[in-house]
């Protein structure tokens, strides 16, 4: 341990877990790995940062915002979309199965077009709309093409000094009135007994699904394509003024579940398109949880996995990067409240916790992200206030409150994706099961206890795992109950609750350090399986750790 350079009590925290919401340390305390400079660079095929829960998705937006000179922010709560699945039309085709991934891509285009033509030419009043309108008009009246797109764009999209929810609603309510004009007399009656909740016959629902289904595929998506070809060419057309477009919180309830990953693979599928204007970037955060939900239901013709990787960067931090997160914020606090004398965490953590470098030990205890960290020293900060030095036994003192919290912050990451997530976890807390286990060595009693509490509970729920408990619990052989448990570890690896060696000589791979999925084919009778260090106080585990991601 380094000698304190004089003795302060510790009289605050680091700051809160939504880092970017932390006016106090955020413009001093960020931690810049390159991850920006990447996103930005107009060579990059990159336009989504992802990550997990706590690992800087919004800092990062955050400091793009504050450090760029051109910045447009689109709020998906602003578009208010819950509408979408209320309507009767949608409503009605989504029952059917009816693929609306093209309608929702053009519904972000426009989305889109209008949020960077309204950033671009300061379109907020009545009064410089209908001079850009004219304007264009002119420009474009000996091209028949962007001329056409153009006026598309200004009957469909709604005026543009609108409300982004009300030119949205213009989209749906053209949808509707197209569809209306292609059906003719017979639309108005099925529509009616569609709202008054009447049966439909089954020549009805085929009349009406296929004229949907060639409204979707109609010349509007062409017409929209065509506007992007007037932004690069007419509208952004100063190559050295980059403008960005930030897209953040979509894993907020800004729409109706039952259509929110569509929309999000929706948007995945237009962003690529916006590529073309060289001096546009749109970048969005996303959580990894989603991604596995967008990739996982994707129904979208032609998409594909391995150019959807190319899009998005993962957010990867180190242990070196991490402690330069604490740092700089006990840094900051020390400075602001006691002295200016130069502090970091190594002043006043005791040397060694468990024959460990004390960083080193709790930086095992993460998932290598800053909310995990700064979790454990706010605890340690909040109970040791005013004390000059944190000893091991304080140290290992509040690891229970924050492995309860950790655990608890998993479920509620995950409970989305995985609604049994706790009970998976609760499952490596087992009496029977140690810290680290091999895959083939776990009693059969202990797995069929599992499955009949996830048939108890989640019995109605849908996925891969309570499939595979209810074929287990239906047919009661070893071969389904090998299935479940499978699909269980590949379950427990994805939201990190445990590592595994996939190799005898191997380092313990976890998904936030590694691959981010596993198959549970890859596991073999002597694979080893690791609880995750944070888990093991609320769980009621013991281990060795010394040095798991160093």
């Amino acid at each position: 341990m380094s000698v304190p350079k004089v003795v302060i009590p510790i009289q605050s925290t680091l700051g809160t877990a939504a880092a970017e919401n932390d006016d106090f340390y955020f413009s001093e305390c960020f931690v810049d790995t390159g991850l920006i400079d990447q996103l930005l660079s107009p060579l990059s095929a990159q336009s989504i940062v992802a990550g997990r829960t706590g690992s800087g998705k919004s800092a990062i937006l955050r400091k793009i915002e504050e450090t760029s000179e051109h910045v447009c922010i689109l709020n998906p709560e602003t578009l208010s979309l819950g509408f979408l699945a209320d309507s009767w039309l949608l409503n009605f085709l989504t029952t059917k199965d009816v693929d609306l991934g093209l309608f929702y891509q053009q519904l972000w285009r426009h989305v889109l077009v209008i949020e960077l033509l309204r950033y671009e030419k300061n379109l907020e009043s009545e009064y410089k709309v209908k001079s850009f309108i004219q304007s264009f008009s002119d420009i474009f009246k000996d091209n028949t093409a962007k001329l056409r797109a153009f006026e598309y764009l200004t009957k469909y999209g709604g005026q543009f000094w609108e409300d982004t929810e009300l030119r949205v609603r213009h989209i749906a309510q053209a949808f509707e009135d197209n569809l209306s004009a292609e059906m003719g007399a017979s639309f108005a009656g099925i529509r009616s007994k569609i709202e008054a909740g009447s049966n439909v016959s089954q020549t009805e629902s085929s009349e009406i699904i296929s004229n949907a289904r060639k409204i979707v595929n109609s010349i509007q998506m062409q017409e929209l394509s065509k506007i992007i070809d007037i932004l690069n060419e007419d509208v952004f057309d100063d190559k050295k003024r980059q403008v960005i477009l930030l897209i953040d919180n979509l894993d907020l309830q800004w729409a109706d579940s039952r259509i929110q990953m569509k929309l999000i693979e929706a948007l995945v599928n237009v962003i690529p398109k916006f590529r073309k204007i060289q001096n546009i970037k749109i970048i969005i955060a996303m959580r990894d949880d989603l991604i596995d939900q967008v990739l996982s239901q994707a129904s979208t013709p032609g998409f594909q996995r391995e150019k959807f990787a190319d899009q998005y960067k993962r957010i990867v931090w180190n242990k070196d990067n991490l402690k330069l997160v604490v740092n700089r914020r006990v840094k900051k606090l020390y400075k602001s409240q006691y002295t200016n004398e130069s502090i970091d965490i190594d002043d006043i953590l005791a040397d060694q916790v468990s024959h460990q470098e004390t960083f080193d030990y709790i930086f095992d205890r993460t998932m290598m992200r800053p909310r995990d960290v700064l979790s454990y020293f706010n605890k340690l900060f909040d109970k040791f206030a005013g004390k000059t030095e944190l000893l091991q036994k304080d140290i290992r003192s509040i690891e229970l409150d924050y492995s309860t919290d950790r655990r608890r912050a998993l479920v509620d990451e995950w409970s989305a994706m995985y609604p049994f997530a706790n009970l998976a976890i609760g499952f490596l807390g087992h009496k029977k099961l140690s810290s680290e286990f091999r895959f083939g060595n776990v009693d059969k009693d202990i797995i069929d206890e599992l499955v009949l509490n996830i048939i108890t509970k989640h019995e109605n729920d849908r996925g891969d795992l309570v499939s595979k408990a209810r074929a287990h619990f239906n047919g009661g052989n070893d071969t389904t109950r090998e299935a479940f448990f499978r699909s269980l570890i590949a379950v427990l690896y994805r939201i990190g609750a445990i590592g595994i060696k996939t190799q005898a000589n191997s380092r313990v791979e976890f998904s936030f350090i590694s691959r981010p999925l596993i198959s549970g084919d890859e596991l073999g009778e002597n694979t080893p399986c690791l609880v995750h260090p944070m888990l093991w106080q609320n769980l009621g585990r013991r281990g060795e750790s010394k040095g798991l991601f160093t």
